[in-house]
């Protein structure tokens, strides 16, 4: 009961919203409205509110059940049908996310920021995806056992060893997501106890098999259709689902990766410079670790979104507007009207930036130097089958 209302509460999050609010308010007595919904994030309080509204109708449908149909000798049929929910559900989730580390779009390589950004300020969780989006190759390895662990999933002659493999690669993620705080935890969770869910029936074979040594018979399989047009159907239905749920993740996964990936189109001033030059009003500023407003660094990551290290090296993140044909860059800031820039940046050779405009209240002239990516030893450092000594930095 449980699994299952946990899988549709997916497609009925409309539902959930004013639940949710009773049971933080009066139940749970939280003490603050539930403000922050469903996003990123998969472990916000919402969530958790939900997961305790999931179990409450749980054990409330549970017993209503018992009460009303108490006469039925077995349940063989629902469990049948849950069973099918839990694996495909399951065999989404496992191609989803195996094909998004595939084309590469879930962690991308580690951008001009994130080599700049030293080891201390990052959060556990942007080291997990630092670490993961440096390696393609494990990119593939995992990416190829997630999706590989779907599709075995979608039949019932493989769907035990599909459960085992997705066992193997959730037990590693749900590990990942709880020791360096990746906020998926919930949903990680509950993939991983659908994979055992789907196990279960055949775990009693399997300890019989590796670890008393013991013979284990085949398994047998009731036929779940007896008449032929139902086999059928069934079969033509399965290959629609595959066909759908291939089609979608090969079409998301290529958007995604000309957006997001590491083959995204890089944006004009894409990199990372240091300042060499820094002129506001008509004054040049020294380079004075003291100063709260003179630039040291500036990044740019994506064509709506750079980043400056100020000469205390505190960070300023910035959304902005890049327009390639007047060659300027513009942001401002909602809740603050000084908060805003307009700067014409030129190019005045292959290894420098120049910016000239408004900054804030201020007019500035701005010589930066681009900083080339390829000395950074995780850029240029690679793979090598021979390696004389450990290369540990």
């Amino acid at each position: 009961m449980y699994l299952f209302i946990y899988i549709t509460s997916t497609y009925t999050s409309f539902l959930w919203n004013p639940l949710v609010d009773f049971l933080g308010e009066h139940i749970l007595q939280l003490g603050k409205p539930i403000t922050v919904k469903p996003n990123g994030s998969g472990d916000t309080t919402y969530n958790y509110v939900q997961v305790f509204g999931i179990f409450l109708l749980a054990i409330i449908g549970t017993l209503l059940w018992t009460v009303v149909d108490h006469k039925r000798k077995n349940y063989d049929k629902l469990l049948y049908w849950l069973m099918v929910l839990v694996r495909y559900a399951l065999a989404a989730a496992m191609i989803r996310y195996g094909f998004a580390k595939i084309f590469k779009t879930q962690f991308p390589f580690p951008g001009p920021y994130s080599l700049l950004q030293p080891l201390g300020e990052s959060s556990p969780m942007g080291l997990v995806w630092k670490f993961m989006g440096y390696s393609t190759g494990y990119n593939y390895f995992t990416g190829i056992a997630e999706a590989l662990a779907g599709v075995f999933l979608f039949f019932r002659r493989t769907a035990t060893f599909g459960a085992l493999l997705a066992i193997s690669a959730l037990a590693n993620i749900v590990a990942l997501n709880f020791f360096f705080d990746v906020p998926v935890k919930l949903y990680s969770s509950h993939l991983l106890l659908m994979a055992l869910f789907v196990a279960a029936p055949d775990l009693k074979r399997l300890f019989s098999f590796f670890f008393q040594n013991k013979a284990v018979p085949a398994a047998t399989l009731p036929p779940a259709f007896t008449k032929p047009w139902m086999r059928y159907t069934r079969l033509a239905l399965k290959v629609l689902v595959l066909a759908w749920l291939g089609y979608t993740v090969t079409a998301t996964g290529l958007f995604m990766q000309k957006r997001y990936g590491d083959k995204a189109a890089k944006p004009a001033l894409y990199g990372a410079y240091a300042v060499e030059t820094y002129i506001r009003n008509g004054d040049t500023l020294a380079p004075l670790t003291t100063d709260t407003t003179r630039w040291k660094l500036l990044t740019v990551n994506h064509e709506r979104f750079i980043s400056t290290q100020l000469m205390n090296d505190s960070i300023r993140h910035h959304m902005v507007q890049m327009d390639t044909a007047s060659q300027t860059i513009s942001w401002s800031a909602a809740k603050d009207s000084t908060q805003k820039a307009e700067l014409h940046y030129r190019l005045p050779d292959k290894d420098h930036l120049s910016l000239q405009g408004q900054l804030h209240q201020d007019t500035v002239q701005i010589l930066l130097r681009k900083i080339d990516l390829q000395q950074f030893t995780l850029v240029s450092r690679g793979f090598r089958w021979v390696n004389e000594y450990p290369y540990n930095r």
